[in-house]
């Protein structure tokens, strides 16, 4: 299970000069050929199918890293 709650978890040391900062992680998870829709070359759209959902990241996220996810409130 992945789970942070401080610096030390992730093995660094802490050092007062630099201060508080957050620990907050963003991931972007696209398939195989997404690019094709940015590249400055041939573009074409991404078809719905295509697209990662919400739902499929986190259930991916649960399944790959046994990750807990959560909730903002």
């Amino acid at each position: 299970m992945l789970l942070l709650e401080e610096h030390i978890d992730l093995g660094i040391k802490y050092d007062p000069s630099t201060g508080i900062y957050g620990m907050d992680f963003y991931v972007v998870l696209e398939l195989p050929g997404y690019h094709v829709d940015r590249r400055r070359r041939c573009k074409s759209h991404i078809g719905i199918q295509h697209r990662v959902t919400k739902d499929d990241a986190m259930k991916w996220f649960q399944v790959k890293y046994e990750g807990v996810i959560l909730n903002k409130s």
